[in-house]
Order: C-alpha cells, then structure tokens, then sequence
C-alpha cells in the first residue's frame, strides 16, 4: 500500500539530510526505524546479537563517506514507506550474512596430501543474485506449480482480466458462491504453500504472508 503523499515528503526531507550528512537527521532517522526494524529482523529469524550486529552496520552505511562511499539512502527512490525500503534492504543482508555463515567451515586434520582450498566443495552461486528476490520468486513459483489449471484459470480471469464473480459462474455454470469458495480456497492454498516453500529453502527464515506481500512491494519499487 502507498503511503500518503505528505509522509512521504516527510520521509524525502528526512532522506535528503541524512544524504547531505546531518547528523540531526541521521540521528532522527535512526530513532524512527531503529525499533520496528529490530523487532522486524527478530521476527524474520535473527537472533538479538546478528540484528543489533546488522544494524549497526545500516547506521554507518547511511552516514555519508565521500565520493567513494556514497549513503546507502541515495539508493532510496521514495516509490515507498521509507521502513519498508530499509526492512527489505535488512532482510536482504540477514539472508546473505546466514548463506555467508553456512559457507564457513573449519579445516579439519588430514593426511591426504591434499592442500584445504582443493578439498572444499565451491559454495552455492549467489553472487551477482539477489537471494531475497530467489527465494520469494521460488516459493511463489512452486505454489502456483501444485494449484490445478482450473483454478488458476480462475485466479487470472478474475484478478487480471477483471472479471467479475457473476460472469465466471456463468462462464463455467456454477452458482456464484461456488466460484467465490474456489477462488478463496485457492488463494489460501497459495498462501500456505509459498510460505511453506519459503520455510522448506532457508527454514530459519520465519515470515507471514504479510511480510511476504509487503516485501514484494518494496521490491517492485526497485523497477518502477
């Protein structure tokens, strides 16, 4: 949902100082999301210590640093809620700090002759991919996968096509509150699957279906 055009001149004006190197503004800013993203990040999976750790690291990389270290704010295009921008862009680095964490192994004693780096298996690719995007597209993509054709057919001429419940009953001859139940039961069915997907790739990784929607959201920014 977009926010009101005034909060987000505030948010714009707050953005522009902490780019421009206020520290008034950087501490205000800091003191308005600090605590929603705290409890945000503990909710999605972190642990106390890797959110503070996190963000700490989104404070100093707001703070200005020249020409070779720009504010990670100038990245904000103001298309939405200034704390869902920088929930997203947390959530993005708690999944690539936990993927970090599983590619570190301690080398064990061996004989074998061979050197560590030829016995190490080369870590999944995640470079250059946004894990974020994978893992919502991936989940979102299966579900949609075990829904019968029937039932998509009716999502897409109902959600995209705009047709209305009266016009698909008569389509494929059902009474209106059959069609109702159906594209109900299958959104829920979506529902349970993504985030059962999203559970079964990376089962730290804890999010309601409304966190899903809402980083959804965020991300459709990036492109507009």
């Amino acid at each position: 949902m977009a926010a009101p055009d005034g909060e987000l001149s505030n948010e714009a004006a707050l953005v522009l100082g902490c780019v421009q190197g206020d520290s008034q503004a950087l501490g205000r800013l800091r003191e308005k999301c600090h605590s929603d993203l705290l409890h945000i990040l503990l909710a999605r999976g972190a642990t106390r210590t890797e959110a503070e750790d996190l963000l700490a690291d989104l404070w100093c990389d707001c703070v200005p640093g020249g020409d070779d270290r720009p504010s990670l704010l100038e990245k904000f295009n103001g298309k939405c809620k200034l704390l869902g921008w920088l929930s997203t862009v947390m959530t993005r680095r708690l999944i690539d700090f936990r993927r970090r964490q599983s590619h570190k192994v301690t080398p064990p004693d061996s004989d074998d002759g061979q050197e560590w780096p030829e016995r190490v298996a080369a870590p999944s690719q995640v470079e250059g991919e946004d894990a974020l995007i994978e893992i919502l597209r991936r989940s979102l993509q299966q579900a949609f996968d075990h829904c019968p054709f029937e039932s998509l057919l009716l999502l897409r001429l109902r959600y995209m096509y705009k047709l209305s419940q009266r016009e698909l009953a008569q389509m494929v001859g059902w009474h209106e509150t059959k069609v109702s139940r159906l594209l109900s039961q299958t959104m829920q069915e979506i529902e349970t699957a993504t985030l059962a997907g999203i559970n079964q790739h990376d089962p730290w990784l804890s999010m309601t279906w409304d966190d899903f929607l809402d980083l959804c959201s965020s991300l459709e920014t990036e492109f507009l």
